[in-house]
């Protein structure tokens, strides 16, 4: 389930970073009252980094967190690619399944057009990572730009498809207001500072009527992780395997570095959205399913009982029947 970033970043970028910390406030309600939710379920080489959950309105934060230098280094190395952004729940290289993911980015797409009932017009994707949704989106006649922090991805999207992408931050980026009619921030607002900051730029940039598609982790603050952990011994770890117990976060080791500072859950995400000003028109739940299990070509007994609980969990979170480990919200700008 969310199994988002079970994989532990590359060892070498732990020995060149400082892991220097910083106390921080939720980022949701500004409150400091937080209570312990998981010790150590990030570090950086010798330094660990604790999840707390806010007493006020839920979400779930990393404090002390790295400090902004420090992330942005995280980013900067190109093997960010290779082991975390894969999180665990993929099997190959991002950069390697280039002609699988622009084909479902465009079945994607398809899709968001059809729930926002938008025809082809000015898309920005923020965190367009290689630019495969980008490409997806020229292909289907969208004029298109990005924003990017990580340097390597940037460059890459540039470099194989000649796209417009700002390398940094979306504050810094040199777009005009009501510059677009569709914005996609996919797996994007947990590694923010300021997702409130992000989404009120978000607003000023996009027409009014123009739509905001943002994806989130949701697992970890969830019933899921909560129950997991009272439950952990339990789990019946030898049917459930090494990848699903790393993807669950309870396989005996860390999750690797601090990519996600956030977990949302749909409280916490829905106000920040009205905050900034948007409407919401629609809300999903999921869970991602495991690569490993899904484009087995010759799965056993097992791997089908694994196969038919993801996708039963799934579609009953896409029904709103059980909490969701993976959130989808549509919102629209009003005025």
């Amino acid at each position: 389930m969310d199994l988002e970033s079970h994989s532990r970043g590359p060892q070498g970028t732990a020995r060149r970073i400082e892991p220097a910390t910083e106390p921080v406030a939720c980022a949701v309600c500004r409150a400091d009252d937080p209570r312990p939710y998981r010790a150590g379920m990030y570090s950086i080489g010798r330094v660990r980094f604790d999840l707390v959950r806010c007493k006020r309105c839920g979400l779930v934060y990393v404090n002390p967190r790295p400090t902004s230098a420090v992330l942005e280094a995280l980013y900067d190395d190109p093997e960010y690619y290779t082991h975390g952004y894969n999180l665990g729940v993929e099997t190959e290289n991002y950069f390697a399944r280039k002609h699988e993911l622009i084909a479902q980015y465009e079945d994607t797409l398809a899709e968001y057009e059809r729930e926002t009932e938008t025809r082809a017009g000015d898309l920005l994707e923020l965190g367009s990572a290689g630019g495969f949704l980008l490409e997806a989106g020229r292909r289907r006649g969208w004029r298109v730009k990005g924003v990017e922090i990580s340097p390597p991805a940037a460059e890459y999207s540039a470099r194989e498809f000649g796209l417009e992408i700002h390398r940094g931050l979306l504050e810094t980026a040199p777009y005009a207001e009501q510059s677009f009619d569709l914005a996609v921030a996919d797996n994007v607002l947990e590694h923010t500072l300021r997702p409130d900051e992000v989404l009120a730029r978000l607003h000023d940039l996009l027409r009014p009527g123009g739509h905001l598609i943002v994806i989130v982790p949701s697992y970890v603050n969830s019933a899921w992780f909560r129950g997991f952990a009272h439950l952990r011994s339990l789990l019946p770890r030898r049917f459930l395997g090494r990848q699903v117990l790393a993807l669950l976060k309870f396989d005996g080791e860390d999750a690797g570095y601090p990519y996600h500072i956030l977990e949302f859950d749909r409280a916490t995400l829905t106000r920040l959205l009205r905050a900034a000003g948007f409407e919401i028109a629609k809300t999903e739940g999921s869970v991602p399913l495991p690569a490993h299990l899904f484009k087995d070509k010759s799965p056993t007994l097992r791997t089908r009982c694994l196969r038919f609980m993801f996708a039963t969990l799934d579609r009953l979170m896409r029904l709103g029947l059980l909490p969701a480990a993976r959130l989808r919200i549509v919102a629209r700008r009003v005025r």
